[in-house]
């Protein structure tokens, strides 16, 4: 029997993470096209033609979201020059590589995969990290663990199959110590290669199942170098 996860966060102020240097999201749950009427009361009231129409402020990197080769190469690809089935994986994979603070995901600790990484279009990594999203979300965006260089060129140079990679992490790698360079989005990301990767997921829902199809919703926003996505899967047991 299969069924269905929602492996994406919620995007509000309560439960939406973004590094502070990006600015949090806004949102006005209620904006009129016309002035209330008078004495109408409840400002949440529907009247007549009178609507509810939300304003949404947000960076192109909010919740959980895609990296696109534009994000750090101004001649790489835009969601402009992706299909929907590209965000469609029939062969995905989730596993499990633990981390603490700073620690990395290096090609050892994939090379204990290869076999399943042989056969995957999507791979998504488990590393339980995200725990602390909310109980220190200092912590999350400051101390994450993330990718190492060795780690994204041992995918990227050895598993051609593999469209997108996934972390349960604020970036794909730890964003103070990247900087300015941020290396291993440059191994990702490369020019000429259409790959994203996925940063911020809710993968805790997924640990143990079966996937059997992922799908990566963007908001279809073209020329873009990053945007947030639903992601859901269709997974058995």
């Amino acid at each position: 029997m299969t069924h269905y996860l929602l492996l994406s966060y919620p995007l509000s102020k309560e439960t939406t993470h973004v590094p502070r240097s990006l600015g949090p999201i806004r949102i006005w749950p209620r904006s009129r096209m016309i002035k209330p009427p008078e004495g109408i009361g409840s400002v949440y009231t529907r009247w007549g033609s009178y609507n509810n129409t939300s304003i949404i402020e947000l960076t192109s990197h909010t919740g959980t979201h895609i990296d696109l080769p534009f994000h750090i190469d101004p001649q790489g690809y835009t969601l402009s020059e992706y299909t929907i089935d590209d965000f469609i994986f029939q062969q995905p994979i989730l596993i499990n590589i633990p981390k603490n603070d700073y620690e990395e995901i290096t090609r050892k600790d994939l090379e204990l995969y290869r076999d399943q990484l042989g056969k995957a279009d999507l791979l998504l990594i488990y590393t339980g990290f995200s725990k602390y999203r909310f109980t220190d979300p200092a912590r999350y965006e400051e101390r994450s663990p993330g990718f190492s260089v060795d780690g994204a060129k041992f995918i990227v140079e050895e598993f051609p199959n593999i469209r997108a990679v996934g972390v349960d992490l604020l970036g794909i790698e730890n964003i103070g110590k990247a900087r300015p360079e941020f290396p291993v989005h440059k191994v990702f990301l490369r020019r000429g290669r259409k790959f994203f990767h996925i940063e911020d997921m809710n993968l805790e829902p997924a640990v143990g199942k079966k996937l059997l199809k992922v799908i990566v919703a963007p908001l279809w926003i073209p020329n873009i170098d990053g945007v947030p996505v639903t992601v859901i899967a269709e997974v058995e047991g």
